[in-house]
């Protein structure tokens, strides 16, 4: 009788995580394409990626080594490393000696299939090679999610994550060098799972203090209100317009802020600013101040007693460990 008491609890709980994942935003993740490139670069290189609006960007490094400039962070890349640029953004791709970056389109690229192609560069020195894509979409609700993600999400080779990464986009690369019967298909179902996998990254192991954004950024009242947010860091924001955006009193707000997110919304705002600076920390070389201006505080002083608050550590201790 117990037996079957515990078979039929375990059933209901396997019912409901499956029914939570079905009704979660990100069942709703859906890529439309993707356009695939196998660089071979020989230094002296560099590459400019131009932006590409409603899309993904990725580099999966295959040999050697390679820095990524978005923004003001420069991320470096050994074997085995990935990096996921989810809102398109332009950036530029260069080897270790930190050559200029020339335009995409003035390097030699041969194209394959309609969705991949193969770059190289007319160097003679140390090679890197590299697996890119670019994946589109048109979904409001992947819109929305992407949008409120970080200019960047790095993977190194020692993640737990990298493996299944690694292995999608191998895949990906197999299917649109071939172009078999199906493979536009195929390829935009791998692309879900590649993005999801990403995510997941990110929730787990960068962010996760800020796992309800998810449910928060696409509730139809907070929709609004989590744009603003995540919109621009620096601005001012605060909570009587964020609750006028979402038609509700600031008291109704606040409550209902917690009630899906879990903190209220100075809390969340708070955590995700300094999220976004540790990042450019870890990564970047830009200077505290500037790095702090950028999230919305008025001083180096007041954003290094908040960061501290949080991570137990200074910015200047997390900026030389990076």
């Amino acid at each position: 009788m117990d037996d079957k008491r515990t078979q039929a609890m375990a059933k209901f709980e396997q019912n409901r995580r499956q029914h939570e994942e079905v009704s979660s935003p990100l069942s709703q993740l859906k890529m439309s394409s993707v356009f695939y490139t196998y660089s071979t670069m020989k230094q002296p290189w560099g590459v400019k990626i131009p932006s590409i609006p409603s899309s993904t960007m990725f580099h999966l490094v295959l040999e050697g080594e390679a820095f990524v400039s978005v923004y003001e962070a420069r991320v470096k890349l050994g074997p085995g490393d990935f990096i996921l640029l989810p809102r398109g953004t332009g950036h530029d791709i260069v080897d270790v000696n930190n050559t200029p970056a020339s335009d995409l389109f003035d390097n030699e690229i041969e194209k394959i299939t309609e969705h991949y192609e193969r770059l190289t560069t007319t160097g003679e020195g140390e090679l890197t090679t590299t697996l890119c894509g670019t994946v589109l979409f048109d979904n409001e609700v992947t819109t929305s999610i992407i949008q409120s993600m970080p200019d960047y999400i790095f993977v190194p080779s020692q993640s737990l994550a990298h493996q299944t990464i690694e292995s999608v986009v191998q895949s990906i690369h197999r299917e649109t060098e071939n172009e078999d019967y199906g493979a536009g298909l195929i390829v935009s179902k791998l692309a879900d799972v590649l993005i999801l996998q990403c995510i997941r990254t990110w929730i787990n192991e960068i962010s996760d203090e800020q796992q309800s954004w998810l449910l928060a950024h696409t509730d139809k009242r907070l929709s609004r209100a989590m744009k603003k947010i995540h919109g621009d860091p620096s601005a001012h924001i605060d909570i009587e317009s964020l609750a006028e955006l979402s038609g509700m009193s600031r008291t109704s707000f606040i409550d209902y802020f917690k009630k899906i997110v879990g903190q209220t919304p100075k809390k969340y705002i708070t955590h995700w600013r300094l999220s976004l600076a540790r990042e450019r920390l870890l990564h970047g070389n830009e200077h505290v101040l500037n790095i702090a201006l950028d999230v919305g505080y008025q001083s180096e002083a007041a954003f290094s007693r908040a960061y501290k608050s949080k991570y137990g550590v200074s910015p200047s201790y997390t900026k030389k460990s990076g």
